[in-house]
Parts: C-alpha cells; sequence; structure tokens
C-alpha cells in the first residue's frame, strides 16, 4: 500500500496525459500510486497509460464505461484507493514536484483536516503562465465563501481518504444528512466537485495552502469551459442546499444566499432595495452559524460589497474593503467582470 493514491481521470486525453503523468512520477514523495481512470478513451490514451505503466509499475490503468458519469468514474478511483491519503489530479494539468510532500506536510500538522488544496498557476497549451489564482485559506473562511461560490481548486486537492469513508463523502451528492434538512441533492457532471468539497468546508474541514502546486493548463476543451451557463445554474443550487444544510445543522434560519454569490465572476441580478433587506438577516444567520472569527468577518466583509448593483456604490465599497483586505483573485475577477458588464450596457 502506497502513503498516497493520485486519482487522474482522463477521456481522450492523449495530447497532455503523459506529461500528466510524467509530472507525479518526478515527486520529491516517492512514496506513491497513480490511478489513471481510462473514461472510455477512443484515442491513444490507453496506450500512453500503458506505456508509462511499463516504465513505471506505480503508473496503474483502470477502465470505465462510457455510461459512467465523470462523478461515477471520480469515485471508481476513491473506491479503487487504499491509501491513507487521495490526491487529485487533472489529466491536462502538471503537479510541480514538492506538491505532494508539501500537502502531506499540511495534512500532518493539522490532523483535523480532511481536505487540503493550493493555490495554482494557469498556463496555456505550451505552459506559457497566463495568470495565478489565490484562494481563501482559513477553514473559517472557506466554510463560509463555500455558500457563495467554490473557493477550492479540484486539481490542487488532497483528501484524507478514511475521513471520506467514515463520512461517505463522494462526488456529485448529498452525504450530510441532518434532521430536518433539505432533499439529498445529485449532480452527474460540471459541478460535482462543488457539491462534494462545499459539504467538507462548511463543516469546518478544508484548508488551502499559499504555494502555486499545480500548473492548470486552460484550453478550448476544460471541462470548465464548456457548458458554462449550466454550471452556474446548477452553482446557485448547490449554494442554496449548502445554506439549507447549514440552517440544518447550526439551528439558524434559512436565508437565500444568491443574490451574493460569484460563481464563475458573475452576480445575478438584484434591485439595490431588494439587497438591503436580505443582507441584514443573512449575515446573522451566518455570523450565529459559524461564530464571529477573523476568517468569518473577513468573508463576509466582501460580502456586503456585493450587496449593491450600482456600480459607483459598489466601487467606492471595494476601495473601503481594499484599505484593510487583500483582495484575492476570485474577488478581484467579479468586481472587474461587474464593472465591464455595466458599461458595456452604457
Amino acid at each position: 500500500m502506497a502513503r498516497v493514491d493520485v486519482v487522474m481521470p482522463v477521456r481522450n486525453g492523449e495530447a497532455f496525459v503523459e506529461d500528466a503523468i510524467r509530472s507525479v512520477m518526478v515527486q520529491t514523495e516517492r512514496d506513491w500510486r497513480l490511478i489513471v481512470l481510462n473514461h472510455a478513451s477512443t484515442d491513444a490514451t490507453g496506450e500512453i497509460i500503458d506505456r508509462l505503466g511499463g516504465e513505471d509499475r506505480r503508473v496503474q490503468r483502470q477502465d470505465c464505461g462510457p455510461a459512467m458519469t465523470l462523478s461515477d468514474v471520480r469515485n471508481a478511483g476513491f473506491d479503487r484507493s487504499d491509501a491513507p491519503f487521495v490526491l487529485l489530479h487533472d489529466a491536462d494539468d502538471l503537479s510541480v514536484p514538492e506538491r505532494i510532500a508539501v500537502l502531506l506536510a499540511e495534512m500532518e500538522r493539522l490532523p483535523h483536516l480532511v481536505l487540503v488544496g493550493s493555490n495554482y498557476v494557469t498556463v496555456d497549451t505550451q505552459l506559457k503562465p497566463l495568470g495565478t489564482r489565490k484562494l481563501p485559506s482559513d477553514p473559517d473562511r472557506l466554510a463560509v465563501a463555500a455558500l457563495f461560490s467554490n473557493p477550492i481548486a479540484q486539481p490542487t486537492v488532497m483528501l484524507r481518504r478514511l475521513a471520506l469513508d467514515k463520512a461517505g463523502a463522494r462526488y456529485g451528492k448529498t452525504f450530510l444528512t441532518p434532521s430536518r434538512g433539505p432533499a439529498p441533492m445529485t449532480v452527474a457532471t460540471l459541478v460535482e466537485d462543488y457539491l462534494m468539497f462545499g459539504q467538507l468546508a462548511i463543516e469546518g474541514l478544508c484548508a488551502t495552502v499559499a504555494e502555486q502546486l499545480v500548473l492548470y493548463r486552460w484550453h478550448g476543451g476544460n471541462t470548465s469551459s464548456v457548458g458554462f451557463q449550466r454550471q452556474m445554474e446548477l452553482s446557485l443550487d448547490i449554494s442554496r442546499h449548502l445554506m439549507a444544510l447549514v440552517a440544518a445543522t447550526r439551528g439558524v434560519a434559512y436565508c437565500d444566499p444568491t443574490p451574493f454569490c460569484n460563481h464563475g465572476a458573475r452576480l445575478e441580478p438584484a434591485s439595490g432595495a431588494d439587497l438591503a433587506e436580505q443582507w441584514p438577516p443573512l449575515r446573522q444567520a451566518i455570523l450565529a452559524a459559524f461564530g464571529d472569527t477573523p476568517g468569518v468577518r473577513r468573508e463576509l466583509a466582501f460580502r456586503s460589497v456585493l450587496g449593491t448593483r450600482s456600480l459607483p456604490a459598489m466601487l467606492a465599497r471595494f476601495a473601503r474593503f481594499s484599505l484593510s483586505h487583500r483582495p484575492d483573485s476570485d474577488e478581484l475577477a467579479t468586481i472587474r467582470a461587474y464593472a465591464a458588464k455595466t458599461l458595456r450596457r452604457r
């Protein structure tokens, strides 16, 4: 049994999968096994996996049928795993050589955590840097941020397997089942990670390290670049679902979080009067559920910036916010996107 099982789903990934596998093969932490889940590929993906498996027996192929959803495939990787830790890896991304070692160290330093992710660098198909994504790191802040967007980058994550199994946590389904909670939710693809990570986050079980440990390759075939509108709709459904779970587990009133969500750096239409009425009870419910901690206050400070759809007022709020807090990547992207959209309408 390896210390870390790396789970890599792939479908017709011949263009990039060898780079992804080789980035695992050169990790400084050597006690790993790579499970490549070949999802009914019809190109040379299977042959590439087999060839690299011939070079290193720790690279193992598992075939998955065409009828399986992406959630099914990812969960098959969990079911195959027997290592204490599971590292998630996309088939078009690259891990820096220290990635496993850094995440393992954080897991050992904070044994109550179930999930640790990292920041990352976005690159093009030729690995030219396009930018970096800085994410929230504090478990308290992540618990609140998960109600409004997915603050955890799927390709960067390491998970504690036994804790996952104990909770029944898997991709694409509700595993928190409080009495008087919402009806269970299932999603097959597009946002299956958000549903799982969000539930872990609201339980205070997630953190992000500051290091940039993944090169996230951006190209036209990324799952996140396809079906964007449907992805946003499902994300809003999950935000509502997570808030309903918080209300049931923490004994607070349910308030709709969607007017203050920024999935995909996009704000939903809302009137100023409605936002002014909706924000105080939502803020009160979140403070009652998660406590008045620095991480919770930090996230609420940005959400209050979004409590208007007047661009001048929003920019003024954001300026005041920025005097006390360093905006992260998604916050900056949200303000820029809303400003650009508003100015285009004029």
